[in-house]
């Protein structure tokens, strides 16, 4: 999976322990939305994108995610409030690549 951070010209954006916290919050419901959804289509996790806007959290499936993928996962996500994410449940699992 790659996350796409979009910076915008505004200077305002969330701060660093708040993207790590948006990110692991987003790789984790996107997974968990596969296994629900599609768990045959795990295999190809490496080709969703998810684009996150740094200025105000607000997330979204990649345009160039193929299908079904993208239909998927964007029916299903569901807009984290980013400065309300929960901690992750580990620093090591925060900043883990999957």
């Amino acid at each position: 999976m790659e996350i796409i951070w979009k910076h915008t010209e505004n200077k305002t954006s969330l701060n660093h322990e708040s993207r790590i916290n948006l990110e692991y919050a987003v790789r984790l419901q996107v997974v968990k939305i596969l296994i629900k959804e599609a768990e045959h289509l795990m295999n190809y996790l490496s080709l969703v994108g998810i684009q996150i806007d740094a200025s105000n959290g607000k997330v979204s499936v990649h345009p160039e995610t193929p299908e079904p993928l993208y239909s998927k996962i964007s029916d299903k996500l569901v807009q984290p409030n980013a400065t309300n994410v929960q901690e992750p449940v580990s620093s090591l699992l925060a900043t883990a690549h999957f």
